[in-house]
């Protein structure tokens, strides 16, 4: 059991190796008119209605090849690592194994403390992170940016599915390979039979966790000239979390580990964005070729 669990240790610092935990938009060039030395020079606020000067504004070939590129760019984040990068991979891997150390006393504290209420409320934070009832309302709002011609709501919604959908492919992917036991199983926390490829024991880590901050984490930054939205948006994405753990399908450590994925995804493609948008940088291009006895595409990709 301690191999299994050392090679589980092991496993996740190896994850998080491809996770985007560099998401520190201060590495993007400062856009044309930032006459202000040192000054990260963000991208304007935009009002209901304003235009962006956005790639990100339409349902389109080159916002699909986008997840592409975008993913590509996680998996090789770690070649372009600074100090403070690592210092976040160490905390995350830090503050994770702290967690495995009380999984067993959470667990058993939440099981003690269940009551109706404390229920109905679990059952709110479930629906936040899952996707059958998340992802409707942001196409509404999508389609609500569309009929508006707001934007920003446009924006927001189409970063918001591409951070879920990469976070739930990081997230799929970890499930299957560490397979541990989930805590309603009735084995302990230190039950692990990954890594291997296995779909039976899911619970590492947290995907209803990775969800939520993925999508939250998104329609703060976009709109973070709202006092409102950062807290209304964590505080969910933090309430579905709890709610794992209340309901027996998590433990501890899966809903912190997922969160942080959710979350450093999320600021990594923020930040692609913005570093694209900056920029006016393809990184993908799809071009026809035509022969004598062939014809067919040519993909270039370029990091």
């Amino acid at each position: 059991m301690t191999n299994k669990s050392t090679a589980v240790i092991v496993f996740l610092s190896a994850t998080l190796f491809s996770s985007p935990v560099h998401a520190d938009p201060s590495s993007a060039p400062p856009p044309a008119g930032a006459t202000i030395a040192g000054q990260e020079a963000e991208r304007p606020e935009l009002k209901p209605g304003q235009k962006a000067s956005s790639e990100v504004d339409s349902l389109s070939l080159h916002y699909l090849e986008g997840y592409f590129v975008d993913t590509g760019k996680v998996i090789a984040s770690p070649l372009h690592w600074e100090s403070k990068d690592w210092l976040k991979l160490g905390l995350v891997v830090g503050v994770t194994s702290s967690l495995f150390l009380v999984d067993e006393s959470v667990k058993k504290f939440a099981q003690r403390n269940q009551s109706p209420v404390a229920s109905g409320v679990a059952k709110v934070g479930n629906a936040f992170g899952d996707p059958l009832y998340i992802l409707p309302p942001v196409g509404a709002f999508y389609l609500f940016g569309y009929l508006t011609d707001d934007s920003r709501a446009r924006r927001a919604s189409l970063l918001a599915l591409e951070s879920y959908t990469v976070s739930a492919a990081l997230t799929s992917g970890l499930k299957v390979l560490a397979d541990r036991h989930r805590p309603n199983s009735g084995d302990g926390p230190t039950t692990w039979d990954g890594p291997r490829l296995n779909l039976n024991n899911l619970s590492f880590s947290s995907a209803h966790s990775a969800a939520a901050f993925s999508i939250a984490t998104v329609f703060a930054d976009e709109y973070k000239d709202n006092a409102y939205v950062a807290p209304i948006a964590y505080g969910l994405a933090t309430l579905t979390g709890l709610s794992r753990i209340y309901c027996n399908e998590h433990w501890s450590s899966d809903v912190f580990f997922g969160a942080a994925i959710g979350y450093f995804t999320s600021k990594a493609l923020l930040n692609y964005h913005k570093e694209s948008e900056t920029n006016g940088v393809h990184h993908l291009s799809i071009l026809p070729e035509v022969g004598a006895n062939m014809a067919g595409l040519t993909l270039k990709f370029d990091f």
